[in-house]
């Protein structure tokens, strides 16, 4: 990697080098332009990045060979491995090739995935399956079907699963992989969270079985769980509102604002946090994830608190 980039030109590029992808394929919505303007406008590191990317056009025109803008562009309309394997091709004329082990990581395999949510965008599919998947916030996740299994492999983020009964001859099984181990599902409609050194799972309906290594759980409706690659944790009851993200809202009951507020800064760009002495009040209520400046108000208009906006990017929630 280009070592005079800072860490955050450094994702720019990788990010624009994943949007002039995605432009190429010939089949943009309006709603993926007007994302990608925003994300333009968002900082001076994305347009300086999208500027190195229209630089090396006319070098893709005229070179041949993969790593050409004929390929990319084929790629893009035909296979989504052959665009990830064309799309590592451009980053290594960005100078952010790296080695294989950088796209191991959660981040670089995330970057690639089949499935992926922004920051603040949450998003629904339809499985070939049947099946649904919801993609919380800033999320990615690679979709593998085969003969055999139906496989969901979550790289960071959040996902909610609705499964639904297999058509081919031979019933193949639903499972999910995180970092941590490989869940089952037992026909039902799930949630699954990957943090950074830990997995949680909750279920809706019905039961999911979790294999770690040498261990199995199963784990029932109405039932939460956290576990490590080698360890389970104790199994809780479900605390009202689990889920709700997945209809664009967060629903608490009785909850302590720190919590309300941590569950909101995952939903914007950013620093967002709470201030000890108010982190105690209790908190009950249906709020938009899709405006959280919102919701701080409606906060602050309901509890002894103030917003204080040093800038746009750094908000905490103090005192009144």
């Amino acid at each position: 990697m280009t070592s005079s980039l800072t860490d955050n030109q450094r994702l720019a590029l990788k990010m624009a080098a994943q949007w002039f992808a995605t432009l190429c394929s010939g089949e943009v919505t309006p709603q993926q332009n007007q994302k990608w303007q925003r994300w333009l406008a968002q900082h001076e590191d994305h347009r300086w990045a999208w500027q190195r990317v229209e630089s090396l056009q006319g070098q893709l025109h005229s070179m041949p060979g993969r790593f050409s803008y004929q390929t990319l562009n084929h790629a893009s309309q035909q296979s989504e491995v052959t665009r990830r394997r064309v799309l590592k091709g451009l980053l290594v004329l960005l100078g952010l090739g790296g080695s294989w082990k950088a796209w191991q990581t959660p981040a670089g395999q995330g970057l690639l995935a089949d499935a992926r949510t922004a920051t603040g965008e949450i998003k629904t599919l339809r499985l070939q399956d049947g099946s649904q998947l919801s993609l919380n916030t800033a999320s990615a996740a690679d979709i593998r079907f085969t003969p055999q299994e139906r496989l969901i492999r979550l790289h960071q983020g959040e996902i909610s699963i609705i499964t639904a009964q297999d058509t081919q001859p031979v019933s193949r099984p639903f499972l999910v992989q995180t970092q941590q181990g490989m869940l089952r599902a037992l026909g039902t409609e799930f949630i699954v969270r990957q943090f950074d050194d830990a997995t949680r799972l909750t279920v809706l309906k019905h039961a999911v079985e979790v294999t770690l290594p040498g261990q199995r759980l199963q784990v029932s409706e109405g039932q939460t769980v956290r576990f490590t690659a080698s360890t389970f944790g104790e199994v809780t009851a479900l605390s009202g509102g689990a889920g709700s993200w997945s209809k664009g809202v967060l629903s608490v009951s009785d909850r302590p604002l720190a919590e309300v507020v941590d569950e909101l800064a995952r939903y914007r760009h950013g620093h967002l946090s709470c201030d000890p002495a108010v982190a105690h009040l209790r908190i009950s209520g249906t709020f938009p994830l899709n405006d959280t400046d919102a919701v701080l108000n409606i906060l602050s208009r309901t509890l002894p608190v103030r917003i204080h906006t040093l800038t746009r990017y750094w908000v905490n929630v103090v005192p009144a």
